[in-house]
């Protein structure tokens, strides 16, 4: 039985350790700043508790740690936890530049140790079915990827905390819409039809603010094709798929047809089902695939542990998540520069 090392107790932990535990593993140490919040996650499994990770890290039992940390702090746990022969499963952003990402990525290619980044929207079922689907859906034309999110930087009374400089926003994501509603959808992209080539960008950022609230850019892929994608915290309370404000959606063209993939809440993924919709070009045949309600971070753990337990690399690895973090960079640098921009990815192998 592996036995899994949690560091950082924050909420998105629990999609990690309770995904861990259902699929079999021993959630054996728990770390966190505050020890209330590690004692109250080490009672649940009855693991040890510290407040430091490099207790974590001297573990001799743990074998696999998830970092849950703020992004700003993945760097240095991470490269630490594969130097001390763990491997790592990392809550996106991998990291908060492309730079420290990149560091990520070669210290796992350095130590061989299991590095992989949670990005957990490809787990859906309905993702996997667009995966699978695109494989023989012939030459890109167009995609529209937007990520709104019910969060109102538009009309509500702008919060004390995000004046204070740097914001939490910041602190912990490295920006606002473009990071933390948009980081899952530029990996969609990534996974499903390649790497952009190149990148024009722009961020609407509220007077007052120091993250952007509004991220919008065109990102040309090698052959031409082009993604049109944003993202916003915006204040529609009733939009979207499920009609909670969520609007989360990619309509992928192809010369032979179209898919429409609607995800559902982040942090509610049980109560409706993703949505994928397939018309065929030819046809005009339109096929709905309506899959149960699933936990995406469930199927996420368990499949990093399957990976993790056969010695296999995982996807998301950490060079997939380092390319979700190029791409921010450069939509954040076309919009400061205000030109669009070829994109150089630092890794040795541009797949998809």
């Amino acid at each position: 039985m592996t036995k899994v090392g949690i560091i950082g107790c924050g909420g998105i932990s629990a999609f990690h350790h309770e995904g861990f535990a259902l699929a079999g593993a021993e959630i054996a140490h728990v770390c966190d700043l505050r020890k209330e919040a590690a004692e109250a996650v080490g009672a649940q499994y009855g693991a040890k508790v510290s407040t430091d990770y490099r207790a974590v890290l001297d573990d001799p039992a743990v074998q696999l740690v998830s970092v849950c940390t703020s992004s700003a702090t993945h760097r240095e746990i991470a490269i630490a936890a594969m130097g001390a022969g763990k491997g790592v499963v990392c809550e996106k952003t991998l990291a908060d530049s492309p730079e420290s990402a990149a560091d990520i990525a070669r210290a796992a290619d350095a130590t061989g140790q299991f590095c992989a980044t949670a990005y957990m929207k490809r787990f859906f079922p309905a993702s996997q079915r667009a995966k699978e689907l695109l494989a023989g859906m012939g030459q890109l034309i167009s995609v529209y990827a937007r990520s709104w999110q019910p969060w109102d930087m538009w009309n509500a009374p702008l919060d004390d905390s995000l004046r204070q400089h740097p914001s939490w926003m910041v602190r912990n994501y490295g920006g606002g819409a473009l990071v933390m509603a948009g980081s899952h959808i530029l990996d969609l992209v990534h996974w499903l039809v390649g790497r952009p080539a190149e990148v024009v960008g722009h961020l609407n950022i509220r007077e007052g603010m120091d993250a952007d609230r509004q991220g919008n850019a065109m990102l040309w892929m090698p052959d031409g094709s082009i993604v049109h994608y944003e993202a916003c915290g915006h204040p529609y309370k009733f939009v979207g798929y499920e009609r909670n404000g969520w609007d989360e959606r990619l309509e992928i063209n192809t010369v032979t047809g179209r898919l429409d993939l609607y995800t559902v809440t982040w942090n509610r993924p049980d109560r409706n089902g993703a949505l994928l919709v397939h018309m065929d070009g030819e046809t005009g045949v339109t096929t709905e695939y309506r899959y149960p309600q699933v936990n995406p971070f469930h199927l996420e753990m368990a499949s990093m542990l399957q990976w993790f337990e056969r010695g296999e690399t995982p996807a998301p690895s950490a060079w997939d998540g380092y390319v979700v973090d190029e791409l921010i960079a450069h939509v954040t640098r076309s919009s400061r520069e205000r030109q669009r921009l070829a994109v150089a990815y630092q890794d040795r192998v541009a797949a998809k």
